[in-house]
């Protein structure tokens, strides 16, 4: 027996040491907590894996020889490994920028080989930020311009382009639906940010990979995911926060937590947040001064509408909100080679007041146009089903299978003062998507190629209803009320390769088909209007860059794409009324194209990192909301005024051109400073009008120390002004409330931000932003922005 034991003993322990010999474990080496997340690359770059919640990750498969590490937050580290386990503790940045993007190709690549400008965003990064909603995270990197036209919304501009003309994409999934205006949209709202592993904005045309919508960008969203465990024991993680800010008393809680096995894993997310009306900066300097006061609002007494005086006027009377997101993922092995993740996402919001609709005046007169505007509950919900392929093949050395429904609803509420009736318009969209994505490496070179499908069916609905008896009443729907189909179809492939040792290019190609028909079955609120539209389109997408490696730490490189945007039911059906004019179908409307070229030149030699972009687009076909004849007129009379008649309609030819610049660089041992800047110019070549989405100069600098449990940070956001001779007529005639008699005057505001760390568990967020309590507003916005703003936030993780 003892014999038995002893060699039992010696076998065991062979064994054990043999798989024990494949572990890696990563450490933070400030204070000790795992680190997750890491990208972890064999010499060779055959193997790739990520470290999991306890910091570990299994090197089964790996050659002896050097292992390189990535992480946004912490510094590269290149290790040896012989075939023992390794322990590895990371130096932690002040200031993170990733070295590993997904979004270019729908796969990880390393940032060097791509020609593209991108922004990428860790959960570190978004953890100390603290943005209530993802486009306050989008606006918090100091890169991405945010309109905004009540409290509950958020609309990115990129590059001159905003709304339906840029993509949302979470997980894979692309969100923009057939009823994505041209507007300013708030679905971005929709995404938790506390629920995102990390955020990466493509900068320019991504037609290529993403199709139609991606003229000025791309924004990619990745939520949580669990890394397997490595051993047989379950990992688990929670985290909680529960947040104040007073510019709008918003309290938020949110809780998530992961379960991950050596087989499945499984998280979930839930956030709460409830913001009441917004308090703007009582310091109006400048252009600013006696502008945009809340002084009075409407109100019911007695059956009848009436104007209540407003005993604050920064107070920005029914602008608040709520908001609710909740996710749940699961995912498991499916053998050796595979595994499939099923997810399901749901978003929804409370009533959201359209706050600049209800600061219009009518017409030489005081009196409010609106006693009643606001979009009701905004609801997004997702299934998706993804299958990761892993075999290597002759075929690929990847495949991923991503099938996805989302289901979309929103309403538009108004009523005119004095009227008695309430008109709701309702819109549900169904949008049912299929891809199949491929990566093969091939001689040191990547190729990435796939197909795409997506198809919309549109339902839109519209009555009034009577305040005193509560009756209904048809009345004209925003789009076709038949319905609406929207489908696309396309093949793409893209390629990485190296053409010298130094030099590297990157190009694609993609074919894409795109079908609408939209029916109108009852009679509309004008005549002359078509019954029955259909559009087909075929588009023929490219690019091209050049990179060139000076080395390691400089990159210089020039990227060529083009974009398309095919129209959408948003453009060719809507039927609405915005003061004097009214916006009707145009069933001729084409496709609009881009073309873009880049170029940029990039530094990262530690501690410095600095890039900067310069870009020239030039629009085709541009699609653009202008005059309009209706069976030959100009105007038309509507319940008994007279209103121009407009629709979206294909200007000739547009510029748009702009640059951006990116500094970051340690200044000793626990400070650092950061600093980005950027501008986007734009024209309308046939009548020399400036373009609606570009935006004045605008950026971001900060000084950041960070000595833990310590990280403090100090900085000063700004734009630039817009004079009335920089925006379109049209804005200006069309929506004056939006504007200064100057136009927008430009504005800067100081903040300063911190955290301490407890322990390992707990940590504590404070803030204070806008300290001048400075009254601003970003160009186009229709509120003003929270003045001083005193932010609370405890974090526990377990």
């Amino acid at each position: 027996m003892r014999i038995g034991y002893f060699l039992f003993t010696i076998l065991f322990t062979c064994v054990a040491a043999h798989t024990q010999g494949q572990q890696l474990l990563l450490k933070n080496a400030e204070n000790g907590r795992p680190v997750s997340d890491a990208f972890i690359y064999s010499e060779d770059q055959v193997h790739t894996i990520q470290s999991d919640q306890k910091g570990m990750a299994s090197l089964k498969g790996f050659e002896s020889g050097t292992v390189h590490i990535q992480h946004p937050s912490f510094h590269e580290m290149f290790v040896q490994y012989t075939g023992r386990d390794l322990t590895v503790s990371l130096k932690e940045k002040i200031i993170s920028y990733d070295e590993v993007v997904i979004s270019a190709n729908k796969w990880a690549q390393e940032e060097n080989v791509l020609s593209q400008q991108i922004l990428s965003v860790d959960r570190k990064t978004i953890g100390f930020q603290n943005p209530q909603t993802s486009a306050d995270l989008l606006a918090a990197t100091g890169q991405v311009f945010m309109q905004k036209s009540q409290l509950g919304g958020g609309s990115p501009k990129l590059r001159g382009f905003a709304a339906n003309s840029v993509l949302l994409v979470v997980d894979g999934v692309r969100m923009n639906n057939a009823i994505f205006r041209g507007g300013n949209l708030q679905n971005v709202i929709n995404i938790d940010p506390n629920a995102l592993q990390s955020t990466e904005v493509i900068f320019g045309p991504g037609s290529v990979i993403y199709g139609s919508d991606a003229l000025g960008g791309v924004m990619n969203f990745q939520t949580i995911t669990p890394q397997w465990s490595y051993d047989d024991k379950s990992d688990f993680s929670a985290n909680l926060l529960a947040r104040y800010s007073s510019a709008a008393n918003e309290r938020t809680v949110h809780i998530d937590f992961s379960v991950a096995k050596p087989r499945t894993t499984f998280f979930h997310s839930t956030t709460l947040t409830a913001l009441d009306d917004l308090r703007a900066g009582s310091n109006r300097a400048g252009g600013y001064r006696g502008a945009f006061e809340r002084n009075f609002f409407a109100g019911r007494q007695d059956g009848e509408d009436v104007l209540i005086q407003n005993e604050d006027p920064d107070l920005q009377k029914f602008s608040g909100f709520q908001l609710f997101n909740t996710i749940s993922k699961f995912s498991t092995r499916l053998g050796d080679y595979a595994d499939a993740t099923y997810g399901f996402y749901f978003s929804t919001t409370s009533d959201i007041p359209r706050y600049d609709n209800l600061t219009q005046t009518r017409s030489r007169s005081d009196a409010l146009e609106h006693a009643e505007w606001y979009y009701g509950p905004q609801k997004w919900s997702m299934h998706q089903l993804r299958l990761n392929l892993f075999k290597s093949n002759r075929f690929f050395d990847q495949g991923r299978l991503t099938l996805a429904y989302q289901s979309f609803e929103e309403s538009r509420n108004d009523r005119g003062f004095g009227e008695d009736s309430l008109r709701v318009r309702t819109e549900q969209v169904g949008l049912y998507s299929a891809s199949l994505d491929f990566e093969k490496e091939l001689n040191k070179s990547n190729l990435y190629y796939g197909l795409d499908f997506y198809s919309n069916d549109v339902t839109s609905t519209a009555f009034r209803k009577s305040l005193e008896s509560g009756d209904k009443s048809p009345t004209d729907s925003r789009y076709p009320d038949g319905g609406s189909t929207y489908t696309s179809l396309a093949g793409y492939g893209s390629f990485v390769g190296r053409l010298s040792g130094k030099l590297f290019f990157n190009g694609g190609l993609r074919l894409n088909y795109i079908e609408l028909k939209a029916t109108a079955e009852t009679l509309r609120m004008l005549e002359d209007l078509p019954s029955n539209l259909h559009l087909r389109n075929t588009s023929f997408n490219g690019s091209l860059g050049l990179i060139y490696n000076l080395d390691k730490e400089y990159k210089l490189s020039y990227n060529f794409s083009s974009g398309f945007r095919a129209p959408n039911v948003d453009d060719i059906g809507k039927l609405f009324e915005v003061g004097e004019r009214i916006t009707v179908p145009n069933p001729d409307l084409r496709p609009e194209y881009s073309l873009s070229n880049e170029i940029s030149f990039q530094l990262k030699k530690d501690p410095v990192y600095f890039s900067a972009v310069i870009f020239y687009s030039r629009l085709i076909d541009a699609i653009v909301d202008g005059p309009f004849l209706l069976d030959g007129q100009a105007s038309t009379v509507l319940r008994g005024d007279t209103l121009r008649v407009a629709a979206s309609i294909n200007t000739g030819k547009a510029n748009v051109y702009g640059a951006s610049a990116r500094l970051t660089f340690e200044l000793a041992e626990h400070w650092a400073f950061s600093k980005t800047i950027s501008y986007t110019g734009g024209k309308d070549v046939n009548n020399r009008e400036p373009l609606r989405h570009t935006t004045p100069v605008f950026g971001r600098a900060a000084i950041t120390f960070q000595n833990l449990p310590w990280r403090a940070e100090a900085y000063v956001e700004y734009n630039g002004s817009r004079t009335t001779d920089q925006i379109p007529d049209s804005e200006i005639l069309d929506k004056p409330y939006l504007y200064t008699a100057t136009g927008t005057p430009g504005w800067y505001t100081l903040n300063v931000k911190a955290s301490y760390t407890f322990s390992k568990m707990v940590s504590l967020n404070l803030g204070l932003e806008n300290i001048r309590d400075t009254h601003y507003r970003p160009y186009t916005s229709g509120i003003s922005a929270p003045g001083r703003n005193l932010i609370l936030a405890l974090r526990v993780q377990v």
